[in-house]
């Protein structure tokens, strides 16, 4: 093999970056996509010859809006789930997000799951998926902030943060709105507790109380972690704020510079 050869084939193969089970879902995708495209596309084929055949002729029982163009939606459609099925998958399985639209405009209905992959990574901008994924949740507990300075305020080992929890009021019960700000806060804690790209299962359940509402239990109440190495406490209250304790001075600080500070 020549030199210029040896050069043209230092190519990135996509599918060496992902493990063996997204390969092996990939795989299978891609070919019940074919199975099925080429399926309509037969039928496609054979169905509009025969309306051009009859329109020529001077009358069809085939109809362009009711036979034609349902079949070409519908080759259309297929392509997107077929991306959307690829890119949902990468989604649920490292927590990143990925615009599948994008891909959807740019191929035509001949793509393969090894183009997907590419875009995929592309849209990684050169992180992995895990550092993404971390990428997505500091910027998200970032930009659930609003005016760092005057909302955020760091006393000793705790901060406070106001305005920043939204309630759903009914009497005197208080629920968590379901549009509330705290996943994308607790997503940040649980990162920071241990590296974890999930929300931590005891903040997990957190949540659900504070959904629940006050009527149910105490939800102003402090809750305390002792299985926690950083995050000590939380306590939210009526007016909006929330507390959250650490261990430390430096634990605190940390956390306000890197998930709440842009």
């Amino acid at each position: 093999m020549s030199l210029l050869d040896k050069i043209n084939n230092v190519t990135v193969n996509n599918t060496n970056r992902i493990s063996e089970i997204d390969r092996k879902y990939c795989e299978n995708q891609y070919s019940q996509y074919s199975k099925a495209q080429e399926a309509l596309g037969y039928a496609f084929i054979m169905i509009k010859k025969v309306y051009e055949q009859q329109v020529n002729e001077g009358e069809s029982f085939l109809c362009k809006y009711d036979d034609i163009r349902p079949m070409e939606e519908r080759i259309l459609r297929i392509k997107r789930d077929f991306i959307r099925n690829i890119t949902s998958h990468f989604s649920r399985q490292y927590n990143v997000t990925l615009d599948s639209d994008s891909i959807d405009e740019k191929y035509d209905t001949d793509l393969t799951h090894e183009e997907i992959i590419a875009e995929i990574f592309e849209q990684l901008g050169g992180y992995s998926f895990e550092e993404k994924a971390v990428t997505e949740i500091i910027q998200a507990s970032q930009n659930s902030i609003y005016n760092f300075n005057e909302r955020v305020t760091i006393k000793k080992a705790s901060i406070s943060i106001t305005n920043y929890v939204s309630w759903d009021t009914w009497y005197d019960d208080y629920r968590l709105h379901w549009n509330s700000k705290m996943e994308v806060l607790f997503k940040a804690l649980s990162h920071f507790e241990n590296g974890s790209i999930e929300t931590l299962e005891i903040l997990d359940l957190l949540i659900n109380l504070l959904r629940k509402g006050s009527a149910h239990s105490d939800i102003f109440s402090k809750y305390e972690f002792e299985a926690f190495k950083k995050i000590k406490s939380i306590k939210v209250f009526k007016n909006r704020k929330i507390n959250i304790e650490f261990y430390s001075n430096e634990q605190a600080n940390e956390f306000a510079n890197t998930y709440l500070k842009k």
